[in-house]
């Protein structure tokens, strides 16, 4: 009788936990102010490599039916880089007159980035309908096109679902899947897997938490592994987003 109760509670458990499912959405409102923090490395092994960690501040200045207009700007960046044997590193909050003479040129490249404004027009669903800069800056633009979130599906999801998202800039073209692996205290744990091909090509993997009352993505981790013109490539990156 023992037994036979602990199965009916196990499957009634079971049953319960399978069938909960959410709808995945960026529920922003205007005036929201979201601070977003991104750690990133790339390793090219001999050939040097690059580590940068950037916060940014993002507003919701309107929200109209499903789309959702934001401004962004980037509030700090620290990067370290070794190419061809010498060292460069850049901290937006040193004095200029404390940088080194390579500090003093990056710089130069890096204060147009700070006073640019990325505005961006997106859907509920995190597709991206129009990204611009305002002034507008090369190495902004360039940055605004690599970055890139997540797709969310139009049905809702549970444990186990999944689905797939393609993107194609400058040649390279990435594949991902996503996959719920977990539903909890009003979080969506998601595993993704890629595949990069093109002008490069190798494997995409990672893990995202998303937070179901507001869509944000907590926390977002993602390791790509690279081969590109005889080079071996390997660039991590996280990410985490707090709604102040």
């Amino acid at each position: 009788m023992k037994k036979l109760l602990y199965l009916f509670v196990l499957a009634t458990t079971f049953s319960v936990t399978s069938q909960e499912s959410v709808l995945l959405r960026a529920n922003y409102s205007k005036g929201d102010v979201l601070v977003v923090k991104l750690d990133q490395s790339q390793d090219m092994g001999a050939q040097g490599g690059v580590d940068m960690k950037m916060t940014m501040d993002m507003i919701v200045t309107s929200k109209e039916g499903e789309v959702i207009t934001t401004e962004s700007k980037i509030k700090a960046i620290d990067m370290n880089m070794l190419q061809g044997g010498t060292v460069m590193s850049f901290n937006s909050s040193m004095k200029e007159a404390d940088l080194d003479q390579m500090g003093k040129m990056m710089k130069q490249q890096f204060d147009p980035m700070m006073k640019a404004t990325i505005i961006s027009k997106m859907t509920t669903e995190g597709d991206i309908l129009e990204t611009k800069v305002e002034p507008s800056t090369p190495a902004m633009e360039q940055f605004t096109k690599q970055a890139k979130g997540v797709k969310y599906p139009k049905e809702k999801v549970s444990v186990g679902s999944s689905w797939t998202d393609e993107t194609n800039e400058q040649g390279m073209e990435v594949k991902t899947t996503y996959t719920v692996s977990k539903i909890e205290n009003g979080k969506v744990y998601i595993d993704i897997l890629g595949a990069v091909s093109g002008v490069g090509t190798g494997d995409v993997t990672g893990n995202l938490i998303v937070d179901v009352k507001t869509g944000i993505q907590d926390t977002a981790n993602m390791e790509m592994s690279l081969s590109a013109n005889g080079t071996a490539i390997k660039i991590s990156t996280k990410s985490s987003t707090t709604k102040m």
